[in-house]
């Protein structure tokens, strides 16, 4: 080990031709040590990520990785900014190398912190960003023709406040159809590659997407329940509990595994709180096809639709003021205090990826630019607003908030033109058209 750390002002070369200096140490993984590093030509910080040697070997002394990692990550570049992306690499120093990368800023908190609680969001609003960050992120990352192949808890950072994330382990990231060696950890791995029945690839990554998304949420795993409770998860366990007999905590046909109230307190407090069509989707994406037959799991693209029906669902209980969600395909009770929420009718707009898109007509309520142009790219999409509801005794008014000017249509005929910063008011069979060839149409609560 003396031989392979790196000491406080050694100096390192790159294979372009630039030097770095070792600053200190930040910290200590499976694969190698990051420190903290200067570029001496223009004295910006950057981390190093610099690998035991024993971590690298591929049959040619590590040589197939370096060049993967120098000809395909580092030559065709990041995806998206939200990955901590391979920039630089070293040349081989006592046999073995490292590669350069952006520093986390120092409001990004690992995301191990928020599972335990020892960092919170700043509110549902950052906690539903970032799932929305998230999925995005992969949705480039596979659209670019990548696999990510090692999608754990330890890949994140997100800053609390906004729910902006960065993606950090990239370096076992490779093109569809490739092979990284890398399988993951088996509470994040496709039961089939825990079974030994595939290797990593996008369908892989989109189950372990589902996991990340599941704990961001509710704080618990999906597959760890009664049944998990073991004095210790050896292998022989977590080839049961997440390959070969895994089941959802909360399968609506098998509580065999159902959260304990001792054990797993944040699940049983928080799952009330989702609605029912984000409950479906998280059984499905925890079915028994899903586990067993690898079929059914959810593309990014609808996860967006998914959490930004979600963000669009946020209303305060008129009884305790909660913060809750309206579903929209059914009543709404107020998981905290049990009263029903009334609310006037909803938007709904026309699915998108088999996703339905309605929006509560409840005070404060928020229609974001992503609901008129169907962005589903970047986060300005989902934090831009351009429409709130408004409420008066009687009254529901939808206030436009856009630059666009509106259409509203009247069930019998009528119309009339809502220009930006004027209100209209909202009535069944109302439709509205946002002036991109958007519509959406008021509907009752079922």
């Amino acid at each position: 080990m003396a031989g392979i750390r790196l000491s406080r002002g050694q100096k390192v070369p790159l294979t372009n031709g630039q030097t770095i200096t070792v600053i200190d140490e930040l910290g200590m993984g499976g694969q190698g040590i990051v420190y903290r590093v200067r570029l001496d030509n223009t004295g910006e910080e950057k981390a190093l990520k610099w690998y035991f040697p024993k971590k690298i070997k591929d049959g040619q002394g590590g040589q197939k990785f370096y060049a993967r990692l120098r000809d395909n990550n580092i030559s065709q570049g990041s995806p998206s900014d939200a990955f901590v992306w391979p920039e630089a690499l070293t040349e081989w120093v006592n046999g073995t190398f490292g590669y350069v990368m952006k520093l986390y800023p120092p409001e990004y908190k690992g995301f191990p912190r928020y599972l335990i609680g020892t960092t919170k969001f700043a509110d549902m609003t950052a906690k539903i960003n970032a799932g929305l960050n998230i999925s995005t992120a992969f949705k480039h990352l596979h659209n670019y023709g990548w696999n990510y192949q090692d999608l754990n808890d330890g890949n994140f950072a997100i800053d609390p406040k906004t729910g902006k994330v960065l993606i950090c382990d990239n370096d076992n990231v490779v093109g569809h159809g490739q092979d990284s060696g890398v399988l993951g950890k088996p509470r994040y791995m496709a039961p089939e590659i825990v079974r030994g029945e595939a290797k990593p690839n996008k369908t892989t990554d989109r189950y372990s997407l589902a996991v990340i998304l599941f704990m961001l949420l509710i704080r618990n795993h999906p597959l760890e329940g009664k049944k998990t409770n073991v004095p210790a998860l050896t292998y022989k366990y977590q080839k049961r509990f997440f390959g070969d007999e895994p089941l959802f905590i909360f399968d609506s046909k098998d509580n065999s595994n159902a959260p304990r109230e001792s054990v797993h307190a944040p699940a049983i407090k928080f799952w009330p709180y989702l609605p029912e069509f984000m409950q479906d989707a998280f059984r499905k994406s925890f079915s028994k096809e899903s586990l067993l037959k690898a079929e059914g799991r959810f593309l990014e693209e609808q996860w967006i639709h998914l959490f930004m029906r979600l963000k669009s669902s946020m209303i305060k209980c008129a009884n305790c003021g909660d913060i809750i969600f309206a579903a929209g395909d059914s009543p709404t009770v107020c998981p905290n205090c049990h009263k029903n929420i009334n609310v006037a009718g909803y938007l709904k707009f026309a699915k998108r990826t088999d996703v339905n898109i309605i929006v509560p007509l409840s005070s404060g309520a928020k229609l974001y630019d992503y609901h008129i142009t169907n962005n589903t790219d970047s986060s300005e999409s989902y934090e831009k607003v351009v429409a709130t509801v408004l409420e008066k005794p009687g009254k529901i008014g939808l206030r436009n908030d856009s630059k666009n000017a509106w259409t509203i249509s009247a069930p019998n005929g009528k119309t009339a033109i809502k220009n930006p910063g004027e209100t209209a008011v909202m009535h069944i069979g109302f439709k509205i058209d946002f002036g991109n060839k958007t519509v959406a149409e008021v509907v009752s609560n079922k």
